[in-house]
């Protein structure tokens, strides 16, 4: 009986040890991952962007991520909702004016004064361009051919307000779109005062206003409409899956930014971060799965140069609203 007694003991003994020693290591393993750099980042750039960028960095740099897919508008949408209590460390993506809202509603704060692109960043360092795309009208061209032969292609955004093009014309909307807000911004840009005009036009020939700026083109592609507008790094994407479509440049850039937001306690990984876009190797990474063209590449930035460090926030608002008075008609 004492014998029982004592084994009893004995195992109780050896299993209380097993249970306080495997908290303690609990603890530490714990402890070991809180030490691990997280990085959290909302993602307005294709997806495989986001996902390239992040794991490479953190490859390199031994820290962990996620982020969030979100449209430009839905962006900036749920950053300033979340204001109070940010929870993501930096925005890869979306267009330059995006990241000058967030910069004017105090959302963001500036990156290192050793980080410099010249033309392509926020004068006071709240956001800096990593690529730069450029608009472009994407035709079927077999869809085309059948409809109007050898008639010459549009050139132009003017072009498309042709009464032929009827219900043939897909655009991204400028309420969700970055992609949307750029060519809104180049009607007005480049019209003058026949912009509203054109721009009333355009949505009349317009079927279908989409959400985010990479369906024009797959409406396009499958030949679900004839014509589109968006970036011509998107129409090119389809082209090489050999989908029949054309594109035609027009005379209008745009800069892909990255920035930080304010109140995370990450800012040095965030640094890091955007010094690592910027950087030869993360540079390459672009090339590879973007197919706008990095800022170290680009020779000519004077079409991008016209409009750098304006503040054409409180503008575009009002081009907006003339967009959503005309669309209401």
């Amino acid at each position: 009986m004492k014998k029982g007694m004592l084994f009893l003991l004995s195992i109780i003994c050896l299993m209380s040890i097993w249970i306080v020693r495997n908290n303690e290591q609990t603890k530490q393993g714990t402890a070991a991952r809180e030490t691990v750099p997280h990085l959290t980042a909302y993602v307005s750039a294709k997806e495989d962007i986001g996902r390239a960028l992040l794991s490479s960095y953190c490859e390199h740099a031994g820290c962990t991520y996620e982020f969030v897919r979100l449209s430009t508008e839905e962006l900036v949408r749920r950053v300033t909702k979340e204001a109070d209590h940010p929870r993501a460390d930096v925005i890869i993506g979306g267009t330059w004016d995006a990241h000058q809202t967030l910069k004017q509603r105090g959302l963001s704060t500036p990156f290192p004064s050793d980080m410099d692109q010249a033309e392509l960043q926020d004068p006071d360092r709240y956001w800096i361009g990593y690529e730069v795309e450029r608009l472009a009208i994407v035709i079927n061209t077999d869809v085309w051919n059948e409809r109007f032969g050898a008639a010459p292609y549009p050139k132009t955004l003017a072009d498309l307000t042709a009464k032929r093009y009827q219900d043939e014309l897909i655009l991204p909307d400028p309420n969700h779109s970055g992609t949307g807000a750029t060519i809104l911004q180049a009607v007005f840009d480049g019209y003058g005062t026949k912009a509203e005009d054109v721009l009333r036009q355009l949505i009349e020939r317009t079927r279908l206003f989409t959400t985010n700026g990479f369906a024009p083109t797959s409406y396009v592609a499958s030949g679900e409409a004839i014509l589109g507008v968006n970036f011509i790094g998107d129409q090119q994407s389809l082209r090489e899956k050999y989908y029949p479509v054309k594109s035609i440049p027009l005379d209008t850039y745009s800069i892909n930014a990255i920035s930080k937001l304010k109140g995370r306690t990450q800012q040095k990984q965030a640094n890091a971060f955007m010094r690592f876009v910027l950087s030869s190797d993360g540079q390459a990474i672009l090339r590879k799965v973007s197919f706008g063209t990095p800022t170290y590449a680009i020779a000519k930035t004077q079409p991008i140069q016209q409009n750098i460090g304006q503040d054409i926030v409180a503008d575009y608002r009002d081009y907006l609203r003339r967009f959503n008075q005309l669309q209401d008609k």
